[in-house]
């Protein structure tokens, strides 16, 4: 007999087996419910229905309402990980309390884990510099004699990298000023344009309710002082580096101490004349002066003798001395290239120091002059108006004259017609300070030393009897840094190696531990003497300033000591260069 359908069923069979294809699986289971339960889930589907329907709209509804807020209601700076920015606001971030009530963060040993071959985070070590006075004193603050008791302390606790703390991928609501902020750090998936020093290519944001986004100004502003404000007090280095887009870019590398300028061995009077003369082109009047008249605003500086004697002090000093970044850059690399070069040099910030160290050593020099009957090539290097070096020598100048050859064969990399361009050509940046330092000025080619391009030269030569004399009193005057109190979180200037002291206690109201220094033994009238015996000891216009001070950190708390062994090093030196003339004259001849 056949069954009749009537109007009260359900679902027909049609519409089951449509529901089976849209809903794999459909009837298995609503025969299990229906046999084990009773339960009929095609009475339900139209309430299931509904429901999606009603979830699907209100979602749609929050997500569309979100972005309207989004797009008319909230301000919202983004800030990409390829720009300094960045590290300048995760930077200010570790150090909000927003760090320690979060629940999903990111721990880390460095504040930018992208920065692949560098460290960033060298000028905010503060208490965990390795040579900060709480080192130096026990549990008790009791000051370490012993240095193996000191070392024992110090080789563990190097082996630890203090752990910083940066909210993870997602949003992270925090409060600033009154106002509600939210940061969010986003990961980007693949991107081919992302630099080959970002390990995790990623882009943060920043939003705040309203149209008017001053407060996001506000902290960005905020985050670069305190970014900025950790180096105020030490003169940051940069270095040129290449990316996984093949730009090259310059990186920030380290932050030092800066050097005093009276501990650069020069003659006073060129040390004024050459800081006075950076004073008087930084000074705003100088660069109205220099535009009134079509001048290009630039400045450069060559630094010229032998090895050893202060250049590249020199111009460290003069940055640390005016807070200037010191721009390191290499024309002996052969990956770089005229293009290179030029982008550097228009990504340099308005007032800077741009450092090109051995410019005769670029291989660059004689491009002018490839045939090797020249008269550039030809003259002898005792022509040379610096004092006679080891490499002076005639067999080291044919060997010289060989890998100058054979260099500028293979060189591929910046010209000199390419350096010349962009240090004062059509196109050159404005605003820097660009000091070149070479052993040897007479390699250099004409075109690089002409007014211009170098508006200041300075001779370095062997320490004089007075350099020698304020040389050794630098080293050897004691310093108030030398004998500071361990409650006074100070972190030396020095980084040499320290050396074992003695100590005294003090029982005062504060209960400050502090360090006597070997040298205060000294008084100043018996330093003066001693330096005066010691410029006696060392002959004058024959040893460089390195040679000295090398000799000089032999012997960093017995100055007496220094005196009496100083014939004998005198000796020794001069015996090395003899032995190194007569090594070199052989290789030349064989």
């Amino acid at each position: 007999m056949n069954r009749t359908v009537t109007p009260t069923d359900p679902v027909f069979p049609s519409d089951a087996a449509l529901l089976d294809a849209f809903i794999p699986g459909y009837s298995m289971v609503s025969g299990l419910l229906r046999a084990y339960l009773h339960v009929d889930l095609s009475a339900y589907l139209p309430y299931l229905a509904l429901l999606a329907v009603v979830a699907f709209s209100v979602n749609y509804l929050v997500m569309r309402f979100w972005y309207l807020l989004e797009e008319y209601c909230v301000s919202t700076a983004e800030i990409r990980m390829d720009d300094e920015i960045s590290k300048h606001l995760m930077f200010w971030v570790a150090q909000q309390p927003l760090t320690k009530k979060m629940h999903h963060f990111v721990a880390a040993t460095r504040i930018s884990p992208g920065m692949y071959y560098f460290d960033d985070t060298d000028g905010e070590r503060g208490d965990e510099d390795p040579w900060n006075e709480q080192d130096e004193t026990d549990e008790n603050g009791n000051v370490l004699d012993d240095f193996d008791d000191y070392w024992a302390r110090m080789k563990t606790r190097d082996r630890f990298k203090r752990l910083r703390f940066t909210p993870a991928t997602g949003r992270h609501y925090f409060w600033f000023r009154g106002h509600l902020l939210w940061f969010n750090r986003v990961r980007e998936e693949n991107n081919p344009n992302a630099s080959f020093f970002m390990l995790n290519p990623e882009r943060l944001y920043i939003s705040c309710f309203g149209r008017n986004p001053a407060i996001l100004k506000e902290l960005l502003v905020e985050a670069q002082h305190a970014y900025v404000g950790r180096d105020s007090k030490n003169t940051v280095i940069y270095r040129a580096q290449r990316d996984r887009s093949l730009t090259v870019d310059w990186v920030r590398c380290m932050a030092r101490a800066p050097r005093p300028l009276s501990t650069v061995v020069l003659d006073a009077t060129q040390k004024q004349a050459f800081v006075s003369d950076i004073k008087e082109y930084l000074h705003p009047r100088t660069r109205r002066w220099y535009s009134n008249r079509g001048i290009p605003y630039r400045r450069g500086y060559l630094l010229h003798g032998p090895p050893g004697t202060g250049k590249t002090s020199l111009s460290f000093a003069a940055a640390g001395l005016l807070g200037l970044e010191l721009y390191l850059l290499n024309l002996s690399s052969k990956t770089l290239t005229e293009d290179d070069l030029m982008g550097l040099f228009h990504g340099l910030p308005r007032r800077c120091i741009v450092l090109l160290e051995d410019v005769d050593c670029a291989g660059i020099t004689h491009q002018r002059n490839p045939d090797s009957s020249s008269p550039a090539k030809d003259a002898p290097d005792a022509a040379s108006s610096d004092p006679p070096t080891v490499t002076d020598t005639p067999a080291a100048a044919v060997a010289k004259d060989a890998n100058d050859s054979s260099d500028s064969k293979d060189r591929k990399g910046v010209s000199l017609s390419g350096l010349l361009n962009v240090i004062d050509g059509v196109a050159a940046s404005e605003g820097r300070i660009l000091i070149m330092t070479t052993n040897h000025i007479n390699k250099l080619d004409a075109a690089l030393l002409r007014p211009g391009r170098v508006d200041m030269s300075i001779e370095f030569g062997y320490s004089a009897a007075a350099d020698i004399r304020d040389l050794f009193e630098s080293m050897y005057t004691a310093r108030e840094e030398d004998f500071h109190s361990a409650a006074e979180k100070t972190i030396p200037t020095t980084s040499s190696f320290p050396s074992i002291t003695t100590t005294t206690r003090t029982n005062s109201n504060n209960n400050k531990t502090k360090q006597t220094d070997p040298l205060s033994r000294f008084s100043p009238a018996e330093i003066r003497s001693l330096a005066a015996k010691f410029a006696e000891a060392v002959p004058a216009g024959e040893i460089s300033a390195a040679e000295i001070q090398g000799h000089l950190l032999n012997y960093k708390t017995a100055p007496d000591v220094a005196v009496a062994e100083a014939a004998k090093w005198v000796r020794s030196v001069k015996a090395g260069r003899r032995a190194q003339t007569t090594s070199s004259s052989g290789g030349a001849t064989a």
